[in-house]
């Protein structure tokens, strides 16, 4: 069953209400990290699903709407292995916003097809908690964008054991998966539901913000008030 594909009429849903002077301009934001991993494996590689295209809406709007001038940003790409496609501290002198060119130009490289077999998505993870780690004292959010197929993911064992190291992190404010395949898996359960199975525990920690597939616009709102509560 393919992916829905958003249109522009849904695209106002991923976007948050006109920010104030104050919030353009970086006042009053405590700083945060920012990690955006992108799981192109699977369903990525099947034009029909859309599955490309909702994750570069997802990293745009992240990135257009979310990211503050003093916010730690981290791009992920998971094929077979793991590709930091950006590691930086975003500054802007006038609180500007990150350039439109940047932003295409970055969510190109990590929407970018795989091309090998496998999926990364532990290590996915447990990259984003290791970088994490590194900006002591700043709070931590991350989106990892997943149909949430573990069957070529090598590491799938350790998939709960390191997002619960993530929410134990002192600094961790929101993990938001989205993109949650409903599609049948192994024994006829959902992708979805095997995945959440995997996370243990932690599915039903009050942190992690869990989309499917068809749930992506609908659920976005709720992450951007999460990203703002993030900063108080």
């Amino acid at each position: 069953m393919p992916f829905p594909m958003i249109v522009p009429a849904v695209l106002s849903t991923l976007l948050p209400a006109p920010m104030s002077a104050s919030t353009l301009l970086g006042l009053s934001t405590p700083p945060l990290h920012l990690t955006v991993a992108v799981d192109m494996t699977g369903s990525s590689k099947n034009p029909a699903f859309k599955y490309a295209d909702q994750a570069r809406l997802l990293s745009q709007s992240v990135l257009l709407n979310q990211l503050r001038s003093g916010d730690t940003v981290t791009l992920l790409r998971i094929c077979d292995g793991v590709q930091t496609v950006a590691d930086f501290t975003f500054q802007s002198k006038n609180g500007a916003r990150l350039g439109k060119a940047d932003i295409l130009r970055y969510t190109a490289a990590l929407t970018k097809p795989c091309t090998g077999r496998g999926s990364a998505i532990t290590a996915g993870v447990q990259l984003a908690v290791k970088r994490a780690a590194q900006t002591k004292g700043v709070g931590d959010v991350t989106v990892l964008f997943t149909d949430g197929a573990l069957l070529d993911d090598p590491k799938r064992a350790s998939l709960g054991a390191a997002v619960k190291g993530f929410l134990g992190a002192k600094d961790t404010r929101l993990l938001f998966v989205a993109g949650l395949s409903p599609e049948a898996g192994a024994g006829g359960v959902s992708v979805r539901d095997s995945f959440v199975k995997a996370l243990g525990g932690s599915a039903s920690d009050k942190r992690v913000l869990l989309a499917g597939a068809y749930d992506l616009s609908n659920v976005y709102p709720t992450f951007a008030a999460q990203v703002k509560a993030a900063r108080r």
